[in-house]
């Protein structure tokens, strides 16, 4: 009997510890919420392989340099590093009137999200991934690696989204929110000579 009231004051000093170590980390994740997201990675690891080709925005100085709605095709590189980072490169970017050819690198590491996100990415599927220390490479000339790019991927419906900051020159490129098609790949030379053409209608 004895051993037994001597255990009580144990358990809950145990059990009180663990409450307060997870209100401390900003709760602690279930086990589906673990395995969620380690589907989740699994799957964008899964996707984003190799080349695949998205439209984008191109902006400098705040002048929307793709001038069509759709944004342009532009070709990304997908190189995994570990476990939850992937290298994203960008090369010999050129659209319109631009008058310098870019090429970027960066290391892009996987997250969940966070509360503010989930507000913003409803429904299920959703994973985030951010970088920084970019390096651009403008017509031959490496630039200091001060690049950074915040993104977001579902693993359930295949889209993506991301903003890249090349912090130089004022030169921006945003992805909006799209499904992945990797039939494009083998379809860019025409995508890129149609965007070329109705460019040129407009007198870009």
């Amino acid at each position: 009997m004895t051993k037994k009231v001597l255990l009580k004051p144990a358990i809950f000093a145990v059990f009180g510890l663990t409450v307060l170590l997870c209100i401390s980390f900003a709760g602690c994740k279930t086990d589906d919420e673990i395995i969620g997201y380690a589907s989740r990675l699994r799957t964008a690891r899964e996707t984003l392989q190799d080349s695949i080709v998205l439209s984008a925005h191109a902006t400098m100085n705040g002048t929307n340099l793709t001038k069509l709605e759709r944004g342009c095709p532009v070709k990304f590189y997908f190189s995994w590093i570990n476990g939850d980072t992937v290298n994203l490169q960008i090369r010999d970017f050129h659209v319109g009137k631009m008058p310098l050819s870019l090429s970027f690198s960066i290391n892009l590491k996987f997250m969940d999200l966070n509360d503010w996100d989930k507000d913003e990415y409803t429904g299920s599927g959703w994973i985030k991934f951010v970088g920084d220390g970019g390096v651009s490479t403008m017509s031959g000339t490496e630039r200091d690696g001060n690049g950074i790019v915040t993104g977001y991927f579902n693993a359930n419906t295949k889209e993506i989204e991301f903003v890249t900051d090349f912090n130089v020159a004022s030169v921006t490129l945003d992805v909006y929110q799209q499904s992945i098609d990797f039939g494009r790949m083998a379809n860019y030379n025409d995508e890129l000579a149609e965007y070329e053409s109705a460019l040129a209608a407009l007198g870009q």
